[in-house]
């Protein structure tokens, strides 16, 4: 014991030698095991919780998976990486995870606010000084020399007793490394905690042995919060019961919004409430916006454009869609989207579509109204109706004008000026819907990248027009004429293309000269349309060619050697009585649909489609003569047989089902014939059936994920499901029972294991771009 003690008075002589500016430095000594337990066991009594928000709710699940997660019980070190957005609650539930496992430990810190912290003078050696403080309950202020001899002996706190660190905000590793050294300490019992908005930086770190993604509260969570800030109990008085609905819809799941908003709101009358959220819908609460604003500013000037076009344009949008756009503008989008994501601004979903929180989205577009508050012309994005209808038909544009969006909430007669866009040369995107516009337009900026113009109002573009830059032309449901458009200009750039349900088309030209890099023709319900190019057969960058409901249309290519192809749509044309030559293989098609074509015999060659998974055939013959080849595509897993009882394969007749499940592919695994399930026998598609009625026998299809229901006026009932049913969408089904809808949500609870006192009503079911969905989804509308 002399021994120890003795050792511990040498180091701290050696340190007393440590002197800058006339103050003493002293470092802390490494004591050795045992010696320091009484002053452990007098720190540890000493130990306060740290402080918390007043109103913890839907925490408590959160900190048990965290804890479960860190693995106290083993003898390594081990660290924990905390994620997610600004505002939605990461500090809060690492302050509790402390709370609760502090005294677990021989010593234990909290370091707040490390980003922030790190960047002021000596920031760094400030917090070691909190850390070594508050692990060895060293009374008094002490003082480190430099950051390495701060990291030295933190390392060696980490090596020799257990602790508790918690690093809170951290967005770059240097903070983490200067603070605590390389994270590669030897075995010990230590837990660390990194919170960050910054997924990226949990990938980087060489002892990173689990992250947590926190995510928003569900909506049960969210009422009861928001209550306790603005009522002072857990549920909405009667009569604000409708306006707290629409505080949880906007707020989204946020606990940040969910607190500043009930706070603001507290006391206020009806009047005031309903003049506060129309508020908050036009423009975000201040507090709000500046905690969700730092991730923003973190950003640099090409990730900034890239976050505002998806909150003004592209939210909810195809992923590879959007990159090509931005592309096309020099934005280097495949590692800008990567950053945003990373630092929590957008999703990308199961469909990959990206998205974002619609506060984060509120949050972008008010930087953008902020650039010219009292005048929208001058902003870079127009999206809001009212602004746009301002500029364009005051003349108010200009060069500042990036993008706009012109979509009116319902049907509207709009009289454009023939040079109405003259003033924005500067114009990448614009987009109209739900307008009808009069006259012909004299000019389009050179510059677009986007023209989707839902019923343009000419059969051409303008003559001065020079698309060398366009990615996206949709012009559905318009009196276009492809001749007109493509006969003396070349779209090099062109990649996707729209023309559905455009009533004046009969052809389509040759694009292997016009727009050789187009990827996805959609030419749906043009009803008019008889014949396509044989060059389209050798378009090699096109992905997606849907010609469906083009009730005229008969002259395919004579082959079709599309290595790019994915999806390729016959669907209604009743016309087509054969399919192309396929030369070559194409491994790349997925979907091919011949539903409701004139298709009797496919060509030998139909084995060349070695990637295909979905075909769908039926319904006007009743045999179809498919080649033995057919059983050479081993990859195809859905196989959709409208209204067929038999097959010619080859020379011989087979039941399809027996010999598909036993035989044939084996990965085919649903089979599209359910008459069985349905009375009348006929009544095979789930839609526009009135007299529609499922019977039980439904619940034997083990395989079913996915029942839509339209338009079936007189359904009344819904039987119990599969178990491995995943989506119920029932739409415009006026009949169904309110009973019904209820056994279902019963079923689906039982599978989501949602608490029993869940009950049918509460607003727990998630639409499917909810960053708070539900692994299931119900979508019960009923009208």
């Amino acid at each position: 014991m002399e021994k120890h003690y003795l050792n511990m008075k040498k180091n701290q002589r050696i340190t007393r030698s440590c002197r800058a500016g006339g103050k003493l430095y002293v470092k802390l000594p490494i004591y050795p095991v045992g010696i320091t337990s009484m002053r452990i066991s007098n720190f540890k009594l000493n130990r306060m919780p740290l402080s918390v928000p007043q109103f913890l709710v839907g925490i408590n699940s959160r900190v048990e998976a965290i804890i479960l997660q860190l693995e106290i019980g083993s003898d390594d070190v081990r660290m924990l990486g905390m994620y997610g957005p600004s505002g939605v609650g990461k500090t809060t539930i690492a302050k509790a995870v402390y709370n609760k496992i502090f005294d677990h430990f021989e010593g234990s810190s909290f370091l707040e606010n490390v980003k922030d912290k790190s960047l002021a003078f000596d920031g760094i050696i400030q917090l070691q000084e909190k850390l070594l403080h508050e692990t060895q309950g060293m009374n008094g202020q002490l003082k480190v020399c430099s950051e390495l001899k701060g990291t030295i002996a933190i390392e060696n706190i980490l090596r020799n007793k257990r602790i508790l660190l918690i690093l809170d905000d951290v967005d770059k590793l240097d903070q983490i490394e200067r603070l605590i050294g390389g994270c590669d300490w030897s075995a010990s019992r230590s837990r660390v905690i990194v919170t960050t908005r910054n997924k990226h930086l949990l990938q980087t770190l060489r002892t990173c042995h689990s992250t947590y993604k926190v995510k928003g509260l569900y909506d049960h969570e969210a009422l009861e919060l928001f209550s306790m800030h603005a009522f002072h109990k857990n549920k909405p008085e009667e009569d604000y019961s409708k306006l707290t609905d629409q505080v949880i819809c906007y707020a989204n799941g946020l606990p940040l919004a969910l607190t500043i908003i009930g706070a603001n709101l507290r006391g206020k009358s009806e009047m005031e409430w309903k003049s506060a959220l129309d508020k908050y819908k036009m423009i975000p609460d201040k507090d709000i916006q500046k905690v969700l604003q730092v991730s923003y500013k973190e950003l640099d000037d090409m990730e900034k454009d890239i976050f505002l076009d998806l909150a003004c344009f592209f939210k909810g949008l195809y992923k590879d869609y959007v990159v090509d756009i931005l592309n096309s503008c020099n934005l280097y989008p495949v590692i800008g989207i990567k950053n945003l994501i990373d630092k929590c601004l957008i999703t990308v979903d199961q469909f990959n579509k990206l998205w974002m929180h619609d506060l984060l989205q509120q949050m972008g577009r008010e930087i953008v109204r902020q650039e010219s508050p009292q005048i929208p012309g001058l902003r870079s994005r127009l999206w809001c109706y009212e602004d746009a209808f301002e500029v364009l038909t005051e003349d108010k544009g200009s060069d500042n004008i990036r993008g706009i969006t012109i979509v009116s909430p319902k049907p509207t007669k709009l009289q454009l000026k023939a040079n109405c866009f003259e003033k924005m040369g500067n114009l990448k995107f614009l987009l109209v819907s739900n307008v009808d516009t009069c006259g012909d337009l004299e000019y389009l900026p050179n510059g677009l990248r986007v023209l989707d113009w839902s019923r343009f109002p000419s059969s051409s573009l303008p003559s001065n027009f020079r698309p060398h830059n366009l990615v996206v032309l949709n012009m559905p449901q318009s009196p276009i004429i492809l001749e007109k458009i493509f006969e003396s200009t070349q779209y090099k750039s062109l990649t996707y293309m729209n023309f559905g349900s455009c009533q004046y088309i009969r052809k389509l030209p040759n694009l292997l000269s016009a727009a050789p890099n187009i990827k996805e023709l959609n030419l749906r319900d043009c009803q008019k349309l008889v014949k396509v190019h044989e060059s389209v057969g050798c378009l090699d960058k096109l992905e997606g060619l849907d010609l469906g409901g083009c009730f005229e249309f008969r002259i395919l290519p004579s082959f079709i050697s599309m290595k790019s192809l994915k999806l390729l749509s016959l669907c209604g044309c009743k016309r087509v009585k054969r399919l192309p030559d396929i030369p070559q293989e194409m491994k790349n098609l997925k979907y091919l649909c011949l539903e409701h074509t004139s298709i009797r015999e496919l060509p030998p060659s139909f084995r060349n489609l070695t990637g295909l998974e979905r075909l769908d055939f039926g319904p006007y013959f009743n045999l179809c003569h498919l080649p033995r080849s057919i059983y050479q595509l081993q990859h195809l897993r859905m196989l959709y047989l409208y209204d067929y009882d038999q097959y010619s394969v080859g020379v011989g007749t087979y039941n399809w089902q027996h010999y598909l499940s036993n035989y044939g592919f084996p990965r085919l695994n649903f089979l599209k014939k359910l008459t069985s399930c349905f009375t009348p026998p006929k009544k095979c598609l789930l839609s526009s059936s009135e007299d529609l009625c499922l019977q039980e026998s439904i619940v034997k299809f083990s395989r079913l994920q996915y029942l839509e229901i339209r338009d079936s006026k007189f359904l009344q009932k819904i039987p119990k499901l599969p178990e491995s049913i995943r989506v119920v969408r029932v739409i415009n089904c006026i009949s169904l029972k309110s009973e019904s809808v209820r056994e279902l949500f019963l079923q689906f609870r039982r599978k989501l294991e949602l608490p029993q006192n869940t009950k049918y009503g509460d607003n727990i079911l998630m639409d499917s771009h909810s960053q708070r969905k539900l692994p299931h989804q119900i979508d019960y509308s009923s009208k």
